[in-house]
């Protein structure tokens, strides 16, 4: 439909734009829309670090799967559920896997003597295999903190004043002595808790055995 414009004796046909006519507005404002999507995903990626990018692919592999991928963790866990099973030390050493990473938990008595913070000469082929595996499966996107844990008995002796020193010094030997195998020291963490920490999953047990479960040491590996 047009009008029809009378000026000075002259008709003008003037056109009707109708909807149609502006379609592309819908095009283009779409276009802006994924462009913006474009970087802000661009600008996501790039804040990402290895270890994020590293939980993201094994989170996709499952998915795509539908089976547990392998993963550093995972082949730590291998490699030490391996050893542990050669030498008979399933009343020592646990391997355990959680969503952040893996923990070793070391029982006292499979590394220090009662009250002592000095390696046993025995706990040397133990260390040297963590320390092999975490070289050999693990990389710089994975934190590795040792936690020191003693029992509620108070100790006090001139090198040591309480619990406190003493888990902080256990954790710190295992720490100097995966640093001396070749893990960088940035990856590093020593935590001494003394007895504030006591495991939660061993309260039917007899106080002796309680205590016996609570002096350990844990190796922590986790993406930062």
């Amino acid at each position: 439909m047009t009008h029809t414009v009378r000026t000075r004796g002259i008709r003008r046909r003037r056109p009707n734009y109708d909807d149609s006519s502006s379609s592309w507005l819908v095009t283009y404002s779409d276009a802006i829309t994924l462009l913006l999507a474009f970087f802000v995903m661009i600008l996501s990626v790039s804040d990402l670090n290895q270890g994020k990018i590293e939980s993201l692919k094994e989170g996709l592999a499952e998915v795509i799967s539908s089976e547990r991928p392998s993963t550093p963790f995972t082949d730590i866990k291998q490699g030490l559920d391996d050893y542990v099973e050669q030498h008979g030390l399933q009343n020592q050493v646990s391997v355990t896997l959680d969503p952040k990473g893996v923990s070793v938990e070391f029982a006292n008595v499979a590394l220090y003597d009662s009250g002592s913070a000095d390696l046993k000469p025995e706990s040397t082929p133990l260390l040297q295999e963590l320390s092999r595996v975490i070289r050999d499966v693990s990389n710089g996107a994975h934190m590795i903190e040792v936690e020191g844990h003693t029992d509620d008995l108070p100790i006090h002796n001139e090198k040591f004043p309480s619990n406190w020193e003493l888990s902080a010094a256990r954790a710190t030997g295992i720490v100097k002595y995966l640093l001396d195998s070749g893990i960088e020291k940035e990856r590093l963490k020593a935590s001494g808790y003394a007895d504030s920490r006591p495991k939660e999953d061993i309260a039917e047990l007899p106080v002796k055995e309680q205590r016996e479960a609570n002096r350990r040491v844990v190796v922590s590996v986790r993406r930062y």
